[in-house]
């Protein structure tokens, strides 16, 4: 895995959240089946990650972590009527696959992975501390700055206490494949009920650690108010990098409406 330091500490980070808002707006806005204008923005993007020193298969890896949100879109493969591909009965069930359905669900997909790589690509480049500081002078309301940047300190937090569970998991078990390359460890069904017990107890343990984390900032006397330190000098060409944004979500949009639909 590449890692990545944050980048713009101290710096005004303004720009790079506009432009991730603009872009991600832009493709969340796109009609569904708009695969080649979903193509362009995602080698954009990757444009804009080679020139930070981001790979394009790293950013397609992070942006994996989409797919588990987009479950709730597959039924509408099985829902909707127009556009059959396949009609039959699977048991005692009777099933249709929609080619809309399937289309709506698979541009969701690819919605949900490029935009989740824009994120991990601001966070390359501007640091929590600048943009929560970005927000504020973007005149949003406090809270919203605020609650963005817990939320990415608290993600930081969870992600480690899931490596520190797989990595005790992992621990406890010689190998996954046992002498003779037989498997081990119990069934498919097993495994999949101790995924569930493991994404369980994250669950539990980053809510008590909320709980821990609010009662500590209540002592201390928090205002609710997130103390990001000095403001950084204001960005004299932000007025240009605006002004891009723009005519970047303007070539998105024509790539919407203009370039063919599959």
């Amino acid at each position: 895995m590449v890692a990545v330091e944050p980048r713009g500490v101290g710096r005004d980070a303004r720009a790079a959240v506009i432009t991730t808002l603009a872009f991600v707006t832009a493709v969340a806005l796109l009609p569904p089946g708009s695969y080649l204008a979903l193509l362009l923005a995602w080698l954009l993007l990757t444009f804009a990650g080679a020139l930070v020193g981001i790979s394009p298969g790293h950013l397609a890896r992070r942006g994996l972590v989409a797919l588990p949100f987009v479950v709730a879109a597959v039924p509408i493969i099985f829902l909707r009527n127009d556009e059959l591909l396949w009609a039959g009965s699977v048991g005692p069930l009777t099933l249709q696959i929609s080619g809309a359905g399937l289309r709506i669900a698979l541009t969701a997909l690819l919605k949900a992975w490029i935009s989740v790589q824009a994120s991990v690509l601001l966070l390359a480049l501007a640091s929590p501390p600048s943009i929560v500081t970005a927000l504020r002078r973007m005149r949003l309301p406090d809270v919203i700055s605020t609650s963005a940047g817990l939320t990415i300190r608290y993600l930081e937090l969870l992600r480690d206490e899931a490596r520190r569970m797989l990595r005790a998991r992992t621990a406890r078990s010689a190998s996954p494949v046992g002498v003779g390359r037989e498997r081990i460890g119990g069934t498919i069904a097993w495994r999949a009920r101790t995924t569930g017990n493991l994404v369980g107890s994250l669950f539990l343990r980053a809510y008590s650690r909320a709980q821990r984390i609010e009662e500590a900032a209540a002592s201390r006397g928090a205002t609710g108010s997130l103390s990001v330190g000095t403001m950084p000098v204001a960005d004299p060409r932000l007025t240009i990098k605006v002004v891009g944004v723009l005519v970047l979500v303007l070539v998105l949009t024509l790539a919407g409406a203009l370039l063919p639909r599959l």
